[in-house]
């Protein structure tokens, strides 16, 4: 189900626009607020790599939490990815526990790659290659970025320390059995 159709938006929540229609997904922050996460844990990064790990931010939270962290647009480009929206500006850090593990998840496993290396991972994936296509209209397509960080070869990576889907699945069966007994 694409995201913008499987959520309702509180009304006291901003809303992201895609192609002039919402996400319809609740927004818990901006994507100059990760930036600030970003510099806090990476000082000194030029905003086009910031930009290349907001593409990697965004898609593993989507992936996880089923709803974009931030409502900017993420714009696909030659050179990589692009949040126009999102210039640097000083901003708060997520005050949140999901969107600051996420953050320091992508800063450790991207974090240490060049510019050109995060460029070549940004464009071969399917969400930067849609978005290129002619019609595509340059927007990363957040439902495609969902299903692309949710691919076997993302979360059944061995080198991976991350439970893969199975095992998050078999964790989330015994706390049920669990939790179960408890109320019994």
């Amino acid at each position: 189900m694409p995201i913008a159709a499987s959520l309702q938006v509180p009304s006291v929540q901003r809303n992201a626009i895609k192609d002039g229609a919402k996400y319809g997904a609740p927004m818990t922050t901006s994507a100059n607020s990760v930036i600030a996460a970003i510099d806090a844990r990476r000082p000194g990064l030029k905003l086009a790599k910031k930009y290349s790990l907001l593409f990697f931010v965004q898609g593993h939270h989507i992936a996880h939490f089923d709803t974009p962290l931030f409502d900017e647009p993420i714009t696909a480009t030659d050179r990589g990815v692009s949040v126009p929206d999102a210039d640097g500006s000083p901003a708060e850090q997520p005050d949140s526990e999901g969107p600051l593990n996420t953050i320091g998840y992508v800063i450790e496993r991207y974090g240490a790659l060049s510019p050109a290396d995060l460029r070549t991972l940004i464009q071969s994936s399917q969400p930067w290659q849609a978005a290129t296509k002619p019609g595509g209209g340059g927007r990363i397509d957040p439902d495609i970025l969902r299903d692309w960080f949710r691919r076997d070869d993302e979360t059944n990576d061995p080198d991976d320390e991350r439970p893969n889907r199975a095992e998050r699945a078999q964790a989330e069966e015994l706390w049920k059995t669990h939790k179960a007994q408890q109320a019994s």
